[in-house]
């Protein structure tokens, strides 16, 4: 493999697979969001009361949590279909072998969405402040088992030599070297996206960051903008240890692939998006403060580490499967109809979900 992802494949299969990694990036927006967001909150809720009415992150995350569920959900359906075209006996594998505790997402996302919507119902602010805890953890811990089944069940569909020992001892449970570290770089990941997220939410919403706020706004003395560089910056730091920690875990013909002309070129574009984006909000704790300029800045930085990301994601994926037998199968989905009504549908959805949010912010 010495062409750089994804060329050098099949016209079908690199359609495919850009098609799979553009959509999942869009996914990825959303769900970050929810996934640190989610965390942030559930962190937020043993600050009590006071703190928490002064913190504007957590009660923009209260608001648009639900909403970026169902954007996160949403999102989710085309790399879902995607990624079935494209590995189809891998990926199918991998969930009948996880069987019942790999469908347990479903109603454990069930849950967590009304869990979202329980946390800014009139319900809960007359009860006591102690069933915000509650609340916020299972919502929580909700959304991190579906993020532990998703990386559970992709790398076990890449892990063919121990299908059949799985499946002799019944077991409905995978586990290997690089499971938690490979959980713990896109974890560590979502607190970025959600740094930057949030920061564009403050400042359409209307807060002030781009100068030195009141005392009565910090929090355990620190002001919103520095909440904000904190959660990046230890999400950032995050990814760089669980990224060195997977890598350790990975074959050395795996490695040598991921860092050649392969898989390379996308991996110094991921580090030097997030690199960027450190070294953005580092000033921005220095200077307690976030300039529109320093923003546009931060947020190229992680649209490229988050697309570079991505890329190696998939990367590592092709190098373990056999995709010169799948291609066959990729030049057949290809002459099937379709991609019109796709797009149709992929910009209905998209005008739909620009207008909620247009009119959700006039009336807030």
């Amino acid at each position: 493999m010495t062409t750089v992802f994804p060329l050098g494949f099949p016209p079908a299969t690199t359609f495919y697979l850009v098609l799979m990694m553009g959509t999942l990036v869009l996914h990825m927006v959303f769900m970050h969001y929810v996934l640190a967001g989610t965390a942030y909150l559930a962190c937020g809720r043993f600050m009590g009361p006071k703190r928490c009415a002064v913190c504007g992150w957590q009660a923009i995350l209260i608001d648009w949590l639900p909403f970026a569920t169902g954007l996160a959900i949403t999102a989710g359906v085309a790399p879902l279909l995607f990624v079935q075209i494209l590995y189809q006996r891998a990926f199918y594998s991998s969930n009948l072998l996880l069987s019942h505790r790999w469908i347990a997402i479903l109603p454990v996302l069930i849950v967590c969405f009304y869990l979202l919507y329980l946390q800014k119902s009139a319900w809960i602010t007359r009860r006591a402040w102690f069933w915000r805890i509650p609340v916020a953890a299972a919502a929580f811990a909700g959304f991190a088992f579906i993020a532990y089944s998703w990386t559970e069940n992709h790398l076990l569909s890449l892990d063919e030599e121990v299908w059949p020992e799985l499946y002799a001892a019944g077991s409905l449970h995978y586990t290997t070297a690089g499971l938690l570290s490979r959980l713990g770089v896109w974890f560590f990941a979502a607190f970025v996206t959600l740094a930057v997220e949030l920061a564009w939410q403050g400042r359409l919403l209307g807060m002030e960051l781009v100068q030195p706020p009141p005392g009565s706004t910090t929090v355990m003395g620190l002001s919103a903008v520095r909440r904000l560089a904190l959660t990046a910056s230890s999400g950032g730091l995050g990814v760089i240890g669980c990224g060195v920690a997977y890598a350790s875990t990975l074959p050395a013909d795996t490695r040598g692939l991921l860092g050649g002309p392969f898989a390379g070129p996308w991996l110094w574009v991921a580090v030097l998006g997030l690199g960027l984006q450190l070294a953005c909000w580092g000033w921005v704790a220095v200077r307690d403060r976030l300039p529109l300029p320093l923003l546009l800045v931060m947020t190229a930085g992680w649209l490229l580490s988050l697309i570079a990301g991505v890329v190696v994601r998939e990367a590592l994926r092709v190098i373990s499967v056999d995709m010169p037998t799948l291609a066959a199968a990729h030049e057949e989905a290809a002459t099937i109809g379709g991609l019109p009504a796709f797009l149709l549908f992929a910009a209905a959805n998209a005008v739909a979900i620009g207008w909620c949010i247009r009119t959700a912010a006039k009336a807030t």
